[in-house]
């Protein structure tokens, strides 16, 4: 079953340099983007980097200038291989979890890495 941490979201309009911020006090690598048209939306450590990378001013591009409209998901009750297979296959590090259609969480490459050596440590010392 996939775990995930509870869901933390900012405004669209937050800068970059606020994104940032948030991100580090935080300590967390994603958050969703609460969107006034309701859309989904989620921005990443990486989307922010690659933004400035590109010569994105901090205190001129927000939050929905930078974030990812097409999610990738998982169902709460998913096996968790299958979201880490999904993961691999397109490239991404956090998928929005999802009970029923209400997104409940994000889990991430790392979350699930720890799962699965932990399974595996625990297989090879038996």
């Amino acid at each position: 079953m996939v775990m995930a941490v509870e869901p933390f979201s900012v405004g669209e309009n937050l800068t970059l340099r606020g994104l940032a911020a948030v991100l580090a006090a935080e300590e967390i690598g994603t958050t969703f983007v609460r969107r006034d048209d309701g859309s989904p939306g989620i921005v990443s450590e990486r989307d922010v980097i690659r933004a400035l990378a590109n010569g994105a001013d901090p205190d001129v591009v927000w939050a929905a200038d930078v974030m990812t409209e097409e999610l990738v998901t998982a169902l709460a009750g998913e096996r968790i291989l299958d979201v880490a297979l999904r993961l691999v296959a397109e490239n991404v590090r956090h998928a929005v979890v999802l009970d029923e259609d209400r997104a409940v969480g994000v889990v991430s490459i790392r979350d699930l890495f720890r799962v699965v050596t932990d399974e595996l440590l625990d297989t090879w010392t038996e």
